[in-house]
């Protein structure tokens, strides 16, 4: 947010709504990135990780 490249009122409201909205978008990738390694774990070792979880 220290570089704003848009100008006035409506510049910085922009701004502010472009980082949150990159922040979301990282929080989901993260998620989405762990529910899919799960899904591979899950494919292809069955038992491991169904021992584990439990």
């Amino acid at each position: 947010m220290l570089e704003n490249y848009f100008w006035g009122e409506v510049g910085v409201q922009i701004n502010a709504f472009m980082s949150a909205t990159a922040w979301n978008l990282k929080k989901m990738m993260q998620k989405l990135k762990a529910e899919l390694l799960q899904l591979i774990f899950r494919l292809f070792f069955p038992k491991d990780f169904c021992s584990v979880a439990a």
